[in-house]
């Protein structure tokens, strides 16, 4: 340990590889078979849980007391004990034997916090043990000078409010994406799936593919998009593609600035892109995480099932992450809950929005469906334009999507444009997109054709 590293310890604050403790009490044999029984980290003694260094005794008496822990656990946990300033740090490796326990029970790092596992936990344990972790493996073709990206990683740092003041390799190292091997830092699947320029022919899995379909089936898709960029880029990218096709009502506030009403909550369906991102089976090549846009529903699916461990009658109740390394990244950065609690999260989002409740689906894949509640309205009845408005655009029409609101508003300033020259203008939409989005105005009465194709124009339709 160096003044430096124990700065950025003490910095980056508890981790799936880091806990820290105020003094010695039986709560460390928890810790020591919870690292054990996952991917092995250090215990630091003598400081407290806001990362405060309060310094605690580093004699023989003290020493012997954690080895004693140690020691009492079955199987014997092996660790080695180092002494810095007035700190006591316990390194434990990943174990050899799992599972390990302590006279308490069996225990497991789950983020930042040691779990006790149940029965049935234990033996899917033993079960999912016999299979090594993607996300620990080195990747074998990574080179740094080729495909790391130093701006993800303070990009990063920035979103998790971690101060660079140190080298990349050592920020990587006690993150627990990289290892330094003699002269070589070597780079682990997590930390390519974070911190390299591009996925595409690294972890080609792990692309993150949307599509818009028209109608009700997968047969004519009118926008697609493959995002490869890092794993938060992908997921910010995704949650773009995804708000470009939902439908949208203003309401107004008495200010300038208008309150925007999706039929579907955001944050509900960021929290389920999310879930599929950090839970998908990395180890299934040639799937991807998939959005799958529709007119009367968005299905969000990731391979691999639920994880093992974890039940359907137990879904949404209880934490089982099948990659640890990956979600303690992203709830860093305050992508991911602590304790599971993603999935009722959704629930009471899209009740307290009126929303219909999602659907869910296991198996070789998990998929989760969200109803669009405009689309059943679209179905029964037949929507009015408003009689009245102060809006020189259509912008209050039910069922119309932000995609179709910027057509809206660069057409009416470049009435004479092409499709092409529109998919140009507006972000994320491609030139199928835009004929499909135009198909649908017209037919809504929103937009007219004048003149014929060639050399006619565009007129949006003002409210009376």
């Amino acid at each position: 340990m160096t003044e430096n590293e124990l700065a950025l310890i003490l910095q980056e604050g508890e981790s799936y590889f880091i806990e820290f403790k105020e003094g010695i009490s039986s709560l460390i044999a928890r810790e020591l078979v919870a690292f054990s029984n996952a991917s092995g980290g250090r215990i630091l003694i003598g400081v407290d849980d806001k990362g405060v260094v309060k310094g605690t005794d580093t004699g023989n008496t003290a020493r012997s007391r954690i080895q004693d822990f140690a020691n009492n656990c079955q199987p014997r946990v092996r660790i080695s004990l180092e002494v810095f300033n007035r700190l006591l740090i316990v390194h434990v490796p990943e174990g050899k034997d799992k599972p390990y326990h302590c006279s308490e029970g069996f225990f497991i790092r789950m983020g930042t916090n040691a779990q006790k596992m149940t029965r049935d936990e234990i033996a899917d344990f033993l079960q999912a043990e016999g299979r090594i972790r993607f996300e620990e493996q080195y990747h074998r073709t990574f080179d740094f000078s080729k495909h790391y990206d130093s701006q993800r990683l303070e990009a990063f740092l920035r979103l998790a409010g971690i101060r660079k003041e140190f080298e990349d390799a050592a920020i990587l190292e006690n993150l627990g994406v990289a290892d330094r091997i003699g002269d070589t830092i070597r780079m682990k699947n997590a930390g390519v799936l974070f911190f390299s320029k591009s996925i595409e022919s690294l972890c080609e899995q792990a692309t993150i593919t949307c599509g818009a379909f028209e109608g009700i089936e997968r047969f004519q898709i009118v926008n697609r998009k493959d995002y490869q960029g890092d794993i938060i880029t992908n997921i910010n990218l995704g949650m773009h593609f995804i708000q470009q096709e939902l439908r949208v009502r203003y309401s107004m506030t008495g200010t300038a600035r208008r309150k925007e009403i999706f039929e579907i909550p955001v944050d509900a369906i960021r929290e389920a892109l999310v879930n599929a991102v950090s839970h998908r089976d990395y180890f299934q090549y040639g799937s991807h995480t998939t959005v799958d846009i529709f007119d009367d529903r968005i299905e969000i699916s990731n391979p691999g099932g639920l994880p093992k461990g974890l039940s359907e009658a137990e879904f949404g109740r209880k934490a089982v992450r099948r990659n640890q390394i990956i979600a303690s990244l992203l709830q860093r950065v305050n992508l991911v809950e602590n304790m599971g609690t993603g999935i009722g999260k959704i629930r009471r989002l899209l009740k307290e929005a009126g929303c219909a409740e999602p659907k869910f689906e296991f198996g070789n894949f998990y998929t989760i469906t969200f109803p669009r509640r405009w689309a059943a309205q679209k179905k029964k009845t037949t929507q009015k334009l408003p009689r009245k408005t102060t809006q020189k655009l259509p912008r209050n029409y039910p069922e119309t999507t932000v995609a179709q609101q910027r057509i809206l508003d660069y057409l009416t300033d470049h009435p004479m444009a092409s499709r092409k020259e529109i998919a140009g203008a507006v972000t994320g939409i491609t030139v199928d997109g835009v004929k499909y989005n135009l198909k649908i105005l017209r037919e809504k009465g929103v937009l007219l054709r004048i003149g014929p194709d060639r050399g006619g124009q565009w007129q949006v339709r003002k409210q009376k």
